[in-house]
């Protein structure tokens, strides 16, 4: 390629730059800043507002499952505890029907041992001897 040639096309570029830049300032004079910043906070307030509609929509939703949820085990708590109560009951009146009749038997009582003297070794002795000497006479 030749100078002119190389330099054609170097024109050519600046000239589309050039025509580049000229349309994105006028694109930016047309557009104005604060207007799409009102905009862009409108859109986010709106996105937050139809987010927390879902959602609370959601919370509702889980609270009533929760609710119904806690109502089946309290029903079949009660089931369960009701159930258990006809148990203990029936074995409490079992074991008291045992104890009256427990009660009502005679208990032999086993006669203690009389509890052994200690005598003294030598009270023995002069024992001995005075009932000899009173047998003799």
């Amino acid at each position: 390629m030749s100078e002119k040639e190389t330099q054609g096309q170097k024109e050519k570029v600046m000239g589309k730059i050039n025509e580049i830049k000229k349309n994105v300032e006028s694109f930016i004079s047309d557009v104005n800043v604060n207007e799409l910043k009102e905009s862009l906070n409108t859109m986010v307030k709106d996105a937050q507002k139809d987010l927390s509609k879902l959602v609370d929509k959601d919370l509702g939703n889980l609270k009533s499952k929760y609710q119904k949820e806690k109502l089946a085990l309290e029903n079949k708590a009660k089931k369960f505890i009701e159930g258990h109560k006809k148990e203990i009951t029936a074995l409490q009146k079992k074991f008291e029907k045992m104890v009256k009749e427990a009660g009502k038997k005679p208990v032999a009582k086993k006669a203690a041992p009389a509890p052994k003297k200690k005598v003294n070794a030598k009270v023995a002795k002069v024992v001995k001897k005075a009932t000899k000497k009173v047998a003799k006479k």
